[in-house]
């Protein structure tokens, strides 16, 4: 399947697995902005209830579409990023094989957003969460509205210098 900018995925129905790609200018992420061969992130989306074994309501029948705009949100609310510059490859397939495939995926490609700087992929969270600490992800790409500092006033333990510092790092492995 060839990348589609995560701008423009069209709707679809069903769970399934994908991986996010940049190909932008941004100089932390250019030695993967090639070509789309190396994932900069690797996930999954499966129905509601799926982890437990249970059914599905007839409204919850597009997890993949949801996740990957959800992420695509995350990537516009980011001051430092610009959605335009990432595409997504992504395939409907039957919950059992879904969290295989993303295991594998990530050990294979040791996507930096998932690997190296954690948080992209997290949920907004409720409750008493927002006393928690602000995930890495969102030290080094501020804009989330529900991760801002007014609302997870707790920094990560991971800084933005740390993170830039083990992505440069990274790359010359």
């Amino acid at each position: 399947m060839r990348p589609t900018p995560i701008t423009d995925v069209p709707p679809m129905y069903g769970a399934g697995i994908y991986a996010i790609y940049y190909v932008g200018d941004h100089e932390l992420y250019q030695p993967i902005s090639d070509g789309c061969r190396t994932p900069i992130y690797v996930g999954k989306a499966v129905y509601k209830g799926g982890r437990k074994g249970l059914t599905t309501s007839e409204e919850d029948q597009a997890p993949l579409w949801a996740r990957i705009n959800e992420h695509r949100a995350s990537l516009e609310h980011a001051h430092d990023l610009d959605a335009e510059d990432f595409r997504v490859r992504y395939l409907v397939a039957e919950d059992f094989f879904v969290s295989l495939a993303e295991q594998l995926m990530i050990r294979q490609f040791r996507p930096v957003w998932n690997t190296l700087v954690d948080g992209f992929g997290n949920h907004a969270p409720g409750g008493k969460r927002t006393t928690q600490a602000r995930p890495p992800w969102d030290e080094l790409h501020p804009g989330r509205p529900w991760s801002s500092p007014d609302r997870m006033p707790t920094p990560s333990k991971q800084s933005a210098a740390e993170s830039r510092e083990r992505i440069l790092a990274h790359w010359t492995q």
